[in-house]
């Protein structure tokens, strides 16, 4: 009897031991930099964050072109959710700025909940003169973030509809005095 109440304190000590360390990992919340390893995109091109609260995005820029990073925030911290690339092709000829768009789901996808995303407006800058960018979207004027990296410009937005369904009408560049450089529509 005594050994079979050994092996049973023994057995209680053992798994009692072992749910308190997966305990302490689930009770670890994860940090956007956590999150960005599962990208494989080197940490060193990545080289703006900007994190909301319930979402996030890094930017990172590539030899012939630039990228965003997708996060979600959750009850167990960031939540990397996917990238997208955007690449130059050695025979089109680069123009004063591009432009792209990524939108990704917000958070945990649920049947019960409304769908609710985050889209950024984002592109390269390469004509110096460019100082500012505006994009008018959907009832809405409003004035791109400018980062420099390096020896290279990128413009983002973050909108701020919620929709995913964003229609974009214009972007205007502008020189440091105001004067209109280029216009897409």
């Amino acid at each position: 009897m005594k050994l079979l109440f050994s092996i049973f304190f023994v057995v209680i000590v053992i798994v009692s031991g072992c749910s308190n360390v997966i305990d302490e990992e689930k009770a670890e919340i994860k940090t956007i930099q956590q999150a960005t390893l599962e990208s494989n995109i080197p940490s060193e091109d990545i080289f703006y964050t900007n994190e909301m609260d319930d979402s996030a995005f890094s930017l990172f820029q590539s030899p012939n072109g630039y990228g965003i990073l997708n996060f979600s925030n959750t009850e167990n911290g960031w939540v990397y959710q996917g990238n997208s690339g955007f690449e130059y092709t050695i025979d089109i000829e680069k123009t004063s700025f591009t432009f792209s768009q990524s939108t990704w789901h917000k958070g945990e996808i649920s049947l019960e909940n409304e769908s609710i995303y985050t889209t950024v407006f984002l592109g390269e800058i390469f004509e110096p003169k460019i100082n500012r960018i505006i994009v008018e979207y959907d009832n809405l004027k409003e004035e791109a973030n400018i980062v420099k990296n390096k020896d290279r410009r990128y413009w983002n937005l973050l909108s701020k509809q919620d929709n995913g369904d964003e229609t974009l009408y214009k972007i205007s560049a502008y020189s440091s005095d105001g004067k209109l450089l280029y216009e897409r529509e």
